[in-house]
């Protein structure tokens, strides 16, 4: 959800204290574990929002882009450390400020206040929605609901998926081991196709994928 409010209107008390940032592709905006002391608005691009564990393993929860907040939510919880890391996957450009200038801001412009609980409402709801169940819910059946998401409304006689294993196992939360045993499955069942080692989907196949998930007993 986009900031519902008009950046032009920013008070120039505030606006003298903030600094523009661009981060190339793959750059951390923020990072898990690191110091909660600024808050940036997305002017332009979109960061991917990752939490990585002790294992080595990095699960993509959530994207952002244009007009959204991060470190919010650390700064407005008063706590010490962002909780997950931020990276641009394209050319990002963001307005900057410290944690103070943040507050001040909150605490001075009532409109700003409101699109800010308005945001973080949004960010919050499905992630309560939805608490425990990635958790619980089978490898294969998160690989079959993630494949028929980034199909989407995609009009296509062949859908090919021009992304890595590894970070197909990162949005999912599990293992590239796991992940090339789930397109193992997939293929055998019919499911999907591949090409030089690309996920495809036929139109066939894109029918079936917007089925309920149904996996077959061993």
């Amino acid at each position: 959800m986009k900031l519902d409010y008009n950046l032009d209107k920013m008070p120039e008390e505030i606006a003298k204290h903030t600094t523009h940032r661009v981060f190339l592709p793959g750059s951390a905006v923020v990072s898990k574990g690191g110091a909660a002391d600024r808050v940036y608005i997305i002017l332009k691009g979109n960061v991917r929002v990752s939490n990585e564990f002790i294992s080595g393993q990095r699960y993509t929860f959530a994207s952002m882009g244009t007009l959204e907040l991060i470190g919010d939510l650390e700064v407005l919880a008063d706590q010490p450390v962002y909780s997950a890391t931020c990276e641009a996957t394209v050319s990002c450009e963001c307005i900057g400020m410290s944690a103070a200038t943040f507050l001040r801001w909150i605490r001075s412009d009532s409109d700003f206040a409101f699109a800010v609980s308005r945001q973080l409402a949004a960010k919050m709801y499905p992630t309560s929605n939805e608490n425990g169940r990635i958790k619980f819910q089978p490898s294969l059946e998160r690989l079959h609901d993630y494949l028929k998401k980034r199909l989407g409304d995609i009009d296509t006689d062949l859908f090919i998926l021009h992304t890595s294993r590894q970070q197909i196992a990162d949005d999912i939360g599990t293992s590239v081991k796991t992940v090339n045993r789930g397109v193992a499955k997939l293929k055998e069942a019919g499911l999907i196709g591949l090409l030089h080692g690309k996920i495809t989907l036929n139109r066939q196949q894109q029918a079936e994928m917007q089925l309920p998930f149904e996996e077959e007993d061993e």
